[in-house]
């Protein structure tokens, strides 16, 4: 994890602060929606609220979830290569 989303975990109010595995992805129930970027997600819409959507003051929390977002793309495309996903 990067230090930017790092940071952004940390300074989260949620309960559960840590990032979905690939694991708990791959086996959870179909009907279940499931978002390992999701506490990025809110923490940027947060920053919209509190900031009057001005989006330049929320570029960090952007990064972010964009960071998030690229690792958990690699991490099973990854997995999807070795044959480890389903």
């Amino acid at each position: 994890m990067s230090d930017t989303t790092g940071t952004i975990r940390s300074l989260s109010q949620e309960k559960d602060a840590r990032r979905v595995t690939l694991s708990e992805f791959e086996n959870k129930k179909s009907s279940r929606f499931m978002d390992p970027c999701g506490i990025e997600a809110k923490e940027s819409y947060k920053c919209l609220d509190r900031n009057n959507y001005d989006k330049d003051r929320c570029s960090a929390y952007f990064a972010a979830y964009r960071e998030c977002k690229q690792m958990w793309v690699a991490e099973r495309r990854k997995a999807r290569l070795s044959g480890n996903s389903n």
